[in-house]
């Protein structure tokens, strides 16, 4: 939409970053105070500027050309402080951006800032740089850990996209808990260089974040790649798509088959309590929507010794 709108020139670059900007201070500092931003790029103004000319002179630089973009502070953006949260690295500013940034910026993308996230990635998004980030559904909630800036910042529309990270479940909690589409990419599919939790462990998985699935494809087409600075990423040549775009299909549920865990996993699950019952009832909801879209449920699905194998990981 943001690309029609430039090509019928209703839109520039930098009126959608001041947009965003003023967007943020309205909403973000001041008013319900979401607090999902700890930096605003300074620059911003004058890449979409820059954008606004290659575009004036040649068209679309690339598939990101002009679309607003967070990053989770613990991805490096060149100039820009990567905080981590903590107060101890307030002036940590990197001079290279992470290869993942690197990729954005040759496809047109603006880095518009950097979010909140839990300190130093761990829990719920509160951190000593910034406080806490208020959930824009309802303000006395949590936005989920430790993504949760991201996830906040989209569902208060303050970018079009965002990344994240996650080692557990950092990015698809975020999602969940603010209503908007996450991913957590197969191993080796995207770099993790430049980003400071959990690599080069296995587990750590930098993600796209984004408020319909077709942004997150796109984004995600832009992201994966190879990268020398990761190893990781060598089981991932090969296997890039062509564009994820291709595999949207309104009808892709059918014939699906999807299990549903009864067995309550939460640590320090009350079944008994209101709050269960509350957020069981938005669940079965869920399963009749799947069912409704053509999946083959199979309910429940029993795993045998699931918590024992929880607790060996």
């Amino acid at each position: 939409d943001t690309h029609v709108a430039y090509k019928a020139a209703t839109l520039t670059a930098h009126q959608l970053v001041q947009h965003y900007s003023d967007r943020i201070a309205s909403y973000d500092k001041q008013g319900p105070k979401i607090n999902a931003i700890i930096t605003l790029n300074p620059r911003a103004l004058e890449d979409a500027d820059k954008l606004d000319a290659a575009y004036r002179k040649s068209g679309l630089v690339g598939p990101m050309h002009g679309i607003a973009i967070l990053v989770k502070d613990e991805i490096d953006v060149a100039g820009l402080p990567t905080t981590m949260g903590t107060v101890v690295f307030k002036d940590h500013k990197p001079t290279r951006d992470a290869f993942v940034v690197e990729q954005l910026r040759k496809a047109g993308a603006i880095i518009l800032g950097k979010t909140t996230l839990s300190e130093y990635a761990i829990g719920d998004t509160y951190g000593s740089m910034f406080g806490v980030t208020r959930n824009p559904y309802d303000l006395e909630r949590t936005v989920g850990g430790s993504s949760g800036g991201s996830g906040a910042a989209l569902a208060a529309n303050f970018a079009t996209v965002a990344l994240g990270e996650e080692t557990l479940a950092s990015i698809r909690r975020p999602g969940g808990w603010n209503a908007i589409v996450t991913m957590r990419p197969t191993s080796g599919l995207v770099s993790r260089s430049g980003m400071w939790d959990g690599y080069p462990t296995d587990f750590a998985a930098m993600g796209p974040m984004a408020r319909n699935v077709r942004d997150l494809a796109q984004l995600l087409d832009v992201m994966v790649g190879y990268d020398p600075d990761d190893p990781q990423t060598a089981r991932g040549v090969g296997h890039k798509q062509a564009s994820y775009t291709r595999y949207l299909d309104r009808n892709g549920l059918k014939g699906a088959r999807i299990g549903i865990l009864r067995e309550p996993i939460g640590v320090e699950t009350e079944p008994g309590s209101d709050d269960f019952k509350k957020v069981n009832a938005v669940f079965e909801k869920d399963i009749a929507e799947l069912k409704a879209a053509g999946a083959t449920i199979v309910d429940p699905l029993i795993i045998p010794d699931l918590k024992l194998l929880l607790a060996k990981r």
